[in-house]
């Protein structure tokens, strides 16, 4: 299998694919979407985590594999979120969408940033819990010097951390992104 920077990546220039096909104004409201996901999995992931620590711990065979299980709920919705707000019209921003040049350059960049935020995200719970998908080839101990560069700058460790107040900016970029959508 390639390295997991690869692979990450071709998932972000698909993204990016679908930005240009989709369009600015449409691929802003998933934007909008997937921060407000990360910002409530960054701000209530350790009560999540909890909760799946005491319904497994009544199950054996599921406290065996805790790790897995929780990695799988965290892809799971972080996936299906993606595919909910890809789905339709779900949240497009209004206006005229730009035309030319300047269509194709922030279609491209918004779809590059869902993809850096969906793929992101995945390989954050994937370190988080310790590559417990190593059956798709991807182990703590198989990360190149470059991937490991690049774990400090997933979306949840990079936009995160606190910035202002206690508050990370996933929580102001969200709001910048809803208050955008409501005044248009």
């Amino acid at each position: 299998m390639a390295p997991i920077e690869v692979f990450f990546g071709a998932i972000v220039l698909i993204f990016a694919l679908i930005g240009l096909a989709r369009g600015f104004l449409r691929e802003l409201g998933v934007t909008t979407v997937m921060m407000f996901l990360l910002f409530f999995l960054s701000r209530f992931e350790p009560q999540l985590d909890k909760g799946m620590i005491k319904i497994m711990s009544a199950n054996q065979a599921l406290a065996a594999e805790k790790d897995l299980w929780q990695c799988a709920l965290f892809v799971f919705v972080i996936v299906a979120a993606a595919f909910v707000s890809y789905q339709g019209e779900t949240l497009s921003f209004g206006g005229q969408p730009p035309r030319g040049a300047q269509a194709v350059l922030l279609g491209l960049i918004t779809g590059l940033l869902n993809g850096y935020l969906v793929a992101g995200s995945i390989w954050f719970y994937m370190h988080k819990f310790g590559y417990p998908i190593a059956f798709m080839g991807f182990t703590a101990a198989g990360l190149s010097g470059f991937a490991q560069g690049l774990i400090d700058y997933l979306p949840l460790t990079f936009l995160g951390q606190p910035v202002l107040l206690g508050q990370s900016l996933l929580l102001y970029l969200s709001g910048l992104l809803i208050l955008a959508r409501v005044i248009r």
